[in-house]
């Protein structure tokens, strides 16, 4: 299992399938934003904002406690326009 299983082979048909798989992910790299930030999507996804949004608020918490160079510039960026959208309440990509 990969930190970026989480999306690989993504099939909205088996969307409760790859939510399972994720959590597995989510779980096997506690202190890794990355599963984090993919399984925001899912939950996005399946209308659960409220998880959705609190992983997206414990990612960004990973993130600033990361070392220097250990969190990729685009996971930055996503983090902070997820945050920004579930600030705002707008966290589903149905919504907009």
């Amino acid at each position: 299992m990969r930190s970026d299983d989480c999306l690989r082979d993504l099939q909205l048909e088996n969307l409760t399938d790859q939510l399972t798989r994720c959590n597995q992910v989510v779980e096997r790299f506690p202190s890794n934003p990355g599963p984090l930030n993919e399984r925001y999507l899912l939950l996005s996804l399946a209308g659960n904002d409220e998880a959705a949004c609190a992983d997206i608020r414990r990612a960004i918490v990973l993130a600033r406690s990361a070392k220097p160079g250990q969190v990729d510039e685009q996971l930055r960026l996503d983090l902070k326009l997820r945050g920004e959208l579930c600030d705002t309440g707008a966290a589903s990509p149905q919504r907009q």
